[in-house]
């Protein structure tokens, strides 16, 4: 996959968060953020032959290279990226699955040299500004089907900021997996699955009211030696040759 016009790269979090959805027989699928076109790429690996992904992106340049990606893939007729932000975006159909790898960066309080370094469009890549949670999670609760979920990844440590803006949107944890690098590290990045809570609706089952990582279940990516874990290559491994 070429990603050489993209600020982001293919990374682990994309990968694992791609694994971790589970269809459901989904038929409208939206990739928010698509950056490479990894995301849309692994849905319609996951979905119906029948599913058409919309992917959007801000970046023109990040754009044109999630199209080629599509274009070179057996999935081409399956996948249309929009050069689009986000609030301008006016889907024509509600998604049974929204999905996205978000920026999720806050902005520094003070000048580093990491920071200084970034380029521009790396920078949107990484810091909230061009899609804050709050952005995201009212899009979503406004353009998810009846039993739609959005699924996304937010930083560990925001985990009780980020499910309290999602509970302002009325939507609510019915997933969640907490990921570590290997089992001595401290959890990084929290995998999430939102819908909305309705009276009338049994399938949604809210997991968890509390915010800590032993309410969720967790993954480890490395073992103590440095290799992948068993657990992190059976969840991936539809999309690593090399499992």
């Amino acid at each position: 996959m070429a990603q050489d016009k993209c600020a982001m790269k293919v990374n682990t979090d994309s990968l694992i968060l791609g694994s971790w959805v589970i269809p459901n027989g989904a038929k409208s699928v939206l990739d928010i953020g698509t950056g490479t076109g990894i995301l849309a790429l692994m849905m319609a690996q996951k979905t119906d032959d029948a599913v058409h992904i919309q992917a959007i992106e801000v970046d023109e340049s990040a754009a044109q290279q999630a199209r080629d990606n599509a274009e070179m893939s057996k999935w081409s007729k399956r996948i249309s990226v929009h050069h689009q932000a986000l609030e301008v975006y006016k889907p024509k159909t509600k998604f049974d699955i929204i999905i996205s790898n978000p920026p999720y960066f806050e902005h520094s309080n003070k000048p580093t040299n990491a920071f200084a370094s970034q380029s521009g469009a790396r920078h949107s890549a990484r810091q909230t500004g061009l899609l804050s949670p709050t952005a995201l999670f009212q899009f979503a609760a406004n353009n998810l089907s009846t039993e739609g979920s959005l699924y996304c990844v937010y930083p560990y440590r925001r985990m009780a900021e980020i499910e309290q803006a999602a509970l302002m949107s009325n939507l609510y944890v019915t997933g969640c997996l907490v990921v570590k690098h290997d089992s001595k590290s401290d959890p990084y990045l929290c995998v999430y699955r939102f819908q909305a809570q309705r009276a009338d609706d049994a399938n949604c089952e809210i997991v968890a009211e509390s915010q800590t990582e032993e309410a969720y279940p967790s993954l480890n990516i490395r073992d103590h030696q440095g290799e992948y874990t068993p657990e992190f290559k059976a969840l991936c491994r539809p999309f690593y040759l090399k499992f």
